[in-house]
């Protein structure tokens, strides 16, 4: 009992003395303006030293550290400027210069530092309808044969290189699951046919490659446009088929593994439109894509490779590219770097 009212008491004299820093360097910094104000210049930097190493809210040492900026700017001492934008620009990453206030000296030293993020990095998670655009259908028997996209799931990572104005650079990783459903009804005399339904499932990971194009200076909601390429690898691809017979029994639902007769890097083109919002120290990311399909996810020499699937349900494994419309959404997290710039020869 006693030790848990002696760690209680220490806890409270903590909290007492840290509260009692924190209004002591508020008044500091009330001081250290109204000592600039009367241009006693010399006196601030060991003014504000003390808390600037301890005592300062993060909107105080910014204000702090722009104050003693400006005050080395007047007494001519360039290193010690350019260390302490460096230290503001470090403190507040999204600290900006208000033109019709600030000292020209000031905006200008503030120029010569990179501010801008050096990398955006985030995730993003969507759905996607997926289906398929055949170079030309192989049929095992008779029959009328359609395609039907389905809805399923992806998700990855995002990067962003910002390069020059209003482009950049946007890779991402996903891992992305495709899939479609097709049937195929043979007649049988009349108003009767046997039916077989069959649904690809295929499991890839995905590296979209586009360069954005921001649409408009950045401010608080920013829509873009992009287009690239995705370059996919093929982890696995499965097909769930089954067959109803007329006059004759089922033929029995089969799940059987493709990845065999599937070729394993596939290209796609892809074009994106979408919209950034700021939030916090990034952006909410919402997008739409499409991928069109550039390369055969198979071959004609494969057609028949899996010969139980020919004889038992009728099933040719047809040509195709795949295409498929993505929806996204996710969250990218600005990673500052900031430094003096070099200056050009």
């Amino acid at each position: 009992m006693t030790k848990s009212v002696l760690g209680f008491f220490l806890l409270f004299i903590c909290f007492i003395s840290a509260k009692a820093q924190t209004s002591s360097c508020a008044q500091t910094l009330r001081l250290a303006r109204s000592t600039y104000e009367q241009g006693r210049l010399h006196e601030i930097p060991t003014l504000l030293n003390g808390c600037l190493q301890n005592g300062f809210t993060e909107q105080e040492k910014a204000e702090a550290l722009k104050l003693l900026t400006q005050t080395y700017i007047y007494l001519e001492e360039p290193e010690q400027a350019d260390d302490s934008m460096l230290k503001l620009l470090q403190t507040d990453h999204y600290f900006e210069i208000n033109e019709a206030i600030d000292p020209a000296e000031f905006i200008a030293l503030y120029r010569t530092f990179r501010t801008d993020p050096i990398y955006r990095i985030g995730a993003k998670v969507g759905v996607n309808l997926s289906g398929p655009s055949f170079n030309g259908r192989i049929n095992v028997v008779n029959g009328t044969g359609e395609f039907t996209p389905k809805i399923n799931f992806q998700t990855g990572a995002s990067f962003e290189i910002p390069l020059v104005k209003r482009f950049t650079l946007n890779p991402e990783l996903y891992f992305r699951l495709n899939s479609f459903f097709g049937s195929l009804r043979t007649p049988q005399g009349t108003d009767r046919e046997n039916v077989t339904e069959a649904t690809e499932s295929m499991r890839w990971i995905s590296l979209p490659i586009r360069l954005q194009y921001a649409l408009k200076e950045e401010s608080r909601i920013n829509p873009y446009v992009s287009a690239g390429f995705s370059v996919d690898y093929l982890v696995n691809s499965s097909l769930t088929i089954d067959r109803i017979r007329v006059d004759a029994s089922p033929v029995g639902e089969k799940s059987d593994e493709l990845t065999p007769q599937r070729e394993k890097i596939n290209l796609s083109l892809v074009a994106s439109a979408g919209v950034k919002l700021r939030l916090a120290g990034g952006f909410f990311v919402g997008e739409v894509s499409t991928y069109y399909g550039v390369t055969d996810v198979n071959s004609i020499d494969t057609s028949f490779k899996n010969s139980s699937l020919a004889l038992e349900y009728g099933y040719g494994d047809s040509v195709f590219k795949l295409n498929s419309v993505a929806i996204t959404i996710g969250y990218i997290q600005n990673v500052f770097n900031p430094k003096k710039l070099t200056p050009k020869k």
